[in-house]
């Protein structure tokens, strides 16, 4: 189990240079480690450093200490993950760089809500997700797939999914796909390696992967009527 370090109070500090920031902080890391961003965190005299695949540390602002695992942040009563937060904050960075036409889209005529989620067209908790789609649909949700074959990018899937965004009709290709149907062999310019990559980056390793708009990620299959219940409570 992780350790807890309970936070329950926020200040201010100094300002340093971004570049003299980035060099000292690269120093006291293991040699190569991507650094995602860093910024002044919620913990009083301490930075938060987002690294690798969406891996969160904090380090003190007199660069002497590094703090690792969950941080949660107490205040008046209210309970939060500052790790959440900011790992959120990087999901969000990303998916809003996917372009809107990259993705195979389930589109609400009612749309009040707008889920991407990370998607194997072999996936069993996929496509129970998928024979739920009328009822995103019916209750203003629309559903942006996309493209996270977890074979790999040398794998069947990886081809299938290929194809199914090359195809003339990528709807009714990945509804087939989804159904154990075949499809035919495309290809194409297209975002499947992009998207794979960045789903690794925000720390996806499964399927199916839900992304809210603010930045949440939901790892897993959810009943349609339960997040139904978790977009509409905010």
């Amino acid at each position: 189990m992780r350790n807890l370090i309970f936070i329950l109070y926020f200040s201010f500090f100094t300002l340093v240079s971004e570049e003299d920031l980035l060099s000292k902080i690269s120093k006291i890391l293991p040699a190569g480690l991507p650094i995602n961003f860093i910024e002044e965190s919620s913990i009083p005299e301490f930075y938060v450093v987002n690294v690798a695949n969406n891996q969160i540390l904090y380090v003190s602002n007199d660069f002497k200490f590094v703090l690792a695992g969950e941080v949660i942040a107490l205040n008046n009563g209210e309970i939060t993950s500052l790790n959440d937060v900011y790992e959120s904050k990087l999901i969000k960075n990303i998916i809003d760089s996917i372009e809107a036409d990259e993705s195979i889209d389930f589109i609400s005529s009612n749309e009040k809500f707008k889920l991407k989620i990370f998607t194997d067209v072999t996936c069993s908790y996929c496509r129970l997700l998928h024979s739920e789609i009328d009822q995103y649909l019916s209750n203003g949700i629309t559903i942006n797939y996309l493209a996270f074959p977890r074979d790999g990018l040398d794998s069947e899937v990886y081809k299938d999914m290929v194809s199914a965004w090359c195809s003339s009709d990528p709807k009714d290709s990945l509804n087939k796909l989804k159904k154990g149907e075949n499809i035919e062999n495309k290809d194409c310019n297209n975002p499947v390696d992009e998207h794979f990559r960045k789903g690794s980056l925000i720390g996806i390793t499964g399927t199916p992967t839900i992304i809210l708009e603010d930045g949440r990620k939901f790892s897993g299959y959810i009943p349609a009527n339960e997040l139904i219940k978790i977009l509409e409570s905010g």
